[in-house]
């Protein structure tokens, strides 16, 4: 397994796996486990005192591939190859066009389906194992419930199904229809949902388990931009409650604000992976942005540029090297203006889909 290390001070932070380190701050023999791991994150005390983390990976899967057959060209359809992490606590975003092979990676991460090849791990146990399907959440794209049911009965319904009962279910139904803002609208009967309503409910049955992973299909999609703005709120939520969110999406511009790290899918193979961050920064030119600036410091922002643009009182330039645009910026300071953005050019999560998948 790929092992990633990152110091901070005297703390590490290590993702997958518990590895014995040898000195160097790191772990020994005689390290103390102080926490099971169980796909958890465990706390070691390193010999030089230090306090190693070790973050374990919520979803691993190794060469995954599941063919349906072949298109009219003679193409393979369905999943071909697939090889990734996705680290605990985060919230990862996969993507891709129609027929690109998320629906076909969702349904084997859920053990709904097996692979012809390959395997893989969800919270530590073998792909397809149901031991772990009590540990997961799912919120389909179009959730169909019992419309004759309200939300708290709903919601009885499925947590029965997970041996659940009594006063802590009952508190554990209050504390979700708080957290998607149902707890109002509980009485209401499915039948009589909207498009949002049932979002959200659908959210709260996800949770009802207390699940460490949860899977999201189109979780926005059909959405107003009130709803969906409250949905990105409450994704940001679980996460913060520390749980991993899984999402699967073609909709760009929600998942860009709202993930950590994002795999791009085109015909059934992985065309990126990484963190957002890294994959919008293209590193072949700087840019500087600012407003509020007279026509005499524009020009002194500009100098070297190898393009600006204006749009109303908004100005951007690029530079090919960080020197020229920090000069720039100091340009836009002296000058009594406001500097908006300084560092590498950005690309959108849009623009990056269309240059990994073509179009």
């Amino acid at each position: 397994m790929r092992e990633r290390f990152v110091r901070v001070g005297n703390r590490c932070r290590e993702s997958g796996r518990l590895h014995k380190r040898t000195s160097h701050g790191s772990l020994d023999g005689r390290a103390d486990v102080l926490a099971n791991l169980r796909g958890r994150r465990a706390e070691w005390w390193a010999p030089a005192g230090g306090r190693c983390w070790a973050i374990g990976l919520a979803i691993r899967t190794e060469n995954l591939r599941k063919v349906y057959g072949k298109d009219a060209e003679g193409r393979e359809v369905g999943l071909l190859d697939l090889s990734m992490e996705v680290e605990e606590g985060q919230i990862f975003g996969l993507v891709g066009p129609n027929g690109s092979g998320k629906t076909t990676t969702l349904k084997l991460l859920l053990g709904l389906i097996f692979p012809d090849s390959g395997g893989g791990e969800i919270l530590g146990m073998k792909l397809g194992d149901p031991a772990y399907r009590e540990r997961i959440g799912f919120l389909p794209e179009e959730p169909y419930y019992y419309d004759h049911l309200n939300a708290i009965e709903l919601l009885r319904f499925y947590g029965g199904l997970f041996g659940m009962g009594g006063s802590a279910l009952e508190t554990r139904i209050k504390e979700l229809l708080d957290l998607v803002g149902m707890w109002d609208r509980r009485y209401i009967r499915v039948r009589n949902y909207s498009r949002g309503m049932r979002q959200r409910v659908g959210v709260a049955q996800a949770l009802i388990n207390d699940p460490d992973l949860v899977f999201m299909d189109e979780p926005t999609s059909g959405l107003d931009p009130i709803g969906a703005m409250q949905m990105r709120e409450v994704i940001i939520n679980i996460r913060e409650r520390g749980k991993t969110v899984f999402l699967c999406s073609h909709l760009l511009k929600e998942m860009e604000p709202l993930c950590d790290n994002v795999a791009i899918l085109a015909r059934g193979e992985l065309r990126a992976l990484g963190r957002v961050l890294d994959l919008l920064t293209t590193g072949d030119r700087f840019m500087v942005r600012a407003e509020g600036l007279t026509p005499e410091v524009v020009a002194k922002m500009s100098q070297g540029a190898q393009k600006t643009e204006q749009e109303a009182h908004l100005y951007t330039a690029y530079f090919e090297t960080q020197a020229q645009a920090l000069q720039s910026a100091q340009a836009v300071s002296e000058g009594a203006g406001f500097l908006l953005f300084l560092g590498p050019q950005r690309h959108t999560l849009e623009e990056v889909f269309i240059e990994k998948v073509g179009g």
